[in-house]
This record gives C-alpha cells, structure tokens and sequence, in this order.
C-alpha cells in the first residue's frame, strides 16, 4: 500500500481537533442523559440528525480545549527541535499557561505552574493516572511511526512530564502506536485486529521503569477486547468502563452503566474497542465519531477516537463539512505541513524502517 503520510498526518491530529470539540458538551454525561437531553440521539444513531444539531447549534462547539492545545504545543516542539527534546517539549507546555488553557485540566495545570516557579519537570509531575496526557501523544505517533523503539520512550517520557503514574504512560505509549498502526491502513485494506494488539503489546512489552502490573493490565484487556468484539458498543462499554479503577476512584453508581471512567487505563481500552467495533462493521467516519463522543467521557475521548479514526481515513476520507467549525484550522493545518516535512526529512529520506 503507497502511504499518503502528509494525508495521514493531516486527517489525526484534524480528527482529534474534531474530536476534541464535539465530545466537550456531552462530558460526564450518561448516554441515557444524552438521549434525554439531545434530540439527535436516538437507537439507530441518526447520522444526519447529530449533524443537523450539530451545526443549528454551533455555540455549543465553539471550541477546542486543552487536548488540541497541547497536542500542537508538542507538535511545535518536535519540529523546533526536529524529533523530541523534552527541554523544548516543557518550553511549548509553558507558553500553553499563556493561551490560556482550556477545558478541565488540573494535573497538566498544577505541574507546569510548579515548572514555571523553578521546580524541576521530574519532582513536579502530579502522581495522577487520568487520561490527560494521551491526546498529546498523538503527534508523536505520526512523527515516530517508521521508528517503534524512539516511539516507544518518547511516548512514555511526555506523559512523565506532567503525570509519574504509570497508567497513563503507557496508555500514552498504546495511543502513540495504535496511531502508527492505523496510519499504515485504511477502510480499504483488510485489518487484522490479532496484528493490531500484537504490535501494541509489543511496544508495552518493551518499556522499562513503569508498574509491571498495570502493563500486565492493559494486555490482558487486549485479549478481552477481542473476545469481546461481538457484544454491543453499550455493553463493552459497560464492562470496560472503570477497568482497573480502585477505590475511592470506582463509581458505585455507574456499575452496569455505559460510560467511560476518566482513568488511562479504561479509557484507553474503551477508545480500542469502540474503533475496532467500527471496523467491523465498515462504519463512516461520522458513524465513528458518533461512537465516541456520544459516550459522554467528554473531549479527550472524543480527541482520541477523532485522532485514530482521522490516521485511519486520512484527511482527504473526512467529511468537509465535519471540518467547517474548526477555529483556526489554516493555522493547524500548517504546523501538521511542517511537522510532515520534519518527519520527511529525518525519516523518510534517511529510508528508516518500521
């Protein structure tokens, strides 16, 4: 398969700019709320009625938040510094203090401000193991994606930047290379979801000073997940909602409830197994979309699923119109043009391998 990479490029981090904006308003939302709450949302997932309410209602996705801030932030830093230099990676978080930062985003916040006062990176990250750090992974998995061993420990250190919990470096880790992976496809080409984890698992396998037993957990949820990849969306989402959540963080009142816990691990499961159940079944770019924002697990899911469905279909597979209400979308679209270049330059033309 000839690979469009710039197209790839464009259609991720798009995606999860889209993502990122249509999946805000629904945040910790149940989706029975949901269905009560917005009149698009019905049982046989009215494709054309969640547009139409999207764009009669464009003030409720006025913008993107601090899942596309950072994630441009840190593609601007691997282009400045032409791959990952983590001093220019913390450079780009600071001037994000200054945009200012949007949406919910306290550990990320509460690091960088002890950064800024002179505490160094590695005694200021929060010990949080929220999915905070996982959209930013996302260009890092474009740029290292012909090169799985820097993917796998530049993945890793930008989530310790901000979060030392283990869960969400390797959750950063997983997205960064299920990015990868998708890239190399497209709706058109068989997919192999044996192949897909195989590979995942393989880079976990490799990390080094992270808990051995929570990468443990997220390769036997693989296994679940494609066990599982015959049941429904809602019930997949009901028994991976709050994997490996402990208490007091374990919500007793959405047990046998779809949703999706705000934990790396469980999200990071439930956006494989939503994509993956698109797959299946041959869906649209909007009908993935409309999987994951609907959750109700707010924009970084929605980024996550926009980021891997957008590497899958390519900029030129999404939809215009899905493109119209993204502010600033010039602009973005020429920082991914130069972080392509970067990659192009570096590994494109030295013929590295994958």
């Amino acid at each position: 398969m000839n690979i469009n990479y710039l197209d790839k490029f464009k259609g991720a981090i798009l995606g999860l700019t889209a993502g990122d904006i249509l999946g805000h308003p629904f945040r910790g939302k149940l989706r029975t709320e949901i269905a009560a709450e917005f009149n698009f949302f019905e049982k046989n997932k009215d494709i054309a009625a969640f547009e139409k309410f999207i764009f009669s209602n464009k003030k409720k996705f006025n913008t993107y938040t601090n899942n596309t801030q950072l994630a441009l932030h840190l593609t601007k830093a691997l282009i400045k510094a032409k791959g990952f230099d983590i001093r220019e990676v913390i450079r780009e978080f600071l001037y994000w203090l200054d945009d200012p930062p949007i949406g919910q985003c306290y550990s990320s916040l509460s690091t960088l401000k002890k950064i800024k006062k002179g505490i160094a990176w590695n005694n200021a990250a929060s010990p949080s193991a929220g999915c905070g750090t996982l959209a930013r992974s996302i260009p890092i998995g474009l740029y290292y994606c012909t090169s799985s061993p820097q993917l796998e420990i530049v993945a890793k250190e930008s989530s310790l930047i901000t979060h030392a919990h283990s869960a969400p470096s390797i959750g950063a880790v997983v997205i960064a290379k299920a990015i990868a992976y998708v890239l190399l496809k497209s709706p058109n080409s068989s997919f192999s979801v044996d192949e897909f984890f195989n590979t995942i698992a393989s880079s976990i396998s490799n990390l080094s000073d992270v808990d051995k037993t929570i990468k443990e957990e997220y390769i036997d949820n693989f296994y679940k997940i494609m066990l599982n990849l015959t049941i429904s969306e809602e019930a997949g989402l009901i028994k991976f909602s709050q994997i490996g959540v402990k208490s007091p963080y374990f919500i007793e009142d959405y047990l046998g409830k779809a949703f999706v816990h705000p934990y790396a691990l469980s999200t990071v499961i439930c956006s494989l197994f939503l994509f993956l159940k698109n797959v299946q079944k041959h869906a649209s770019f909007k009908e993935y979309l409309f999987s994951f924002i609907t959750t109700g697990a707010g924009s970084t899911f929605g980024a996550l699923g926009g980021a891997i469905t957008g590497a899958y279909f390519g900029y030129l597979g999404i939809p215009k119109n899905f493109l119209r209400f993204i502010k600033d979308k010039k602009t973005i679209l020429a920082i991914v043009e130069n972080l392509y270049q970067t990659f192009e330059t570096h590994f494109l033309k030295k013929n590295c391998k994958y």
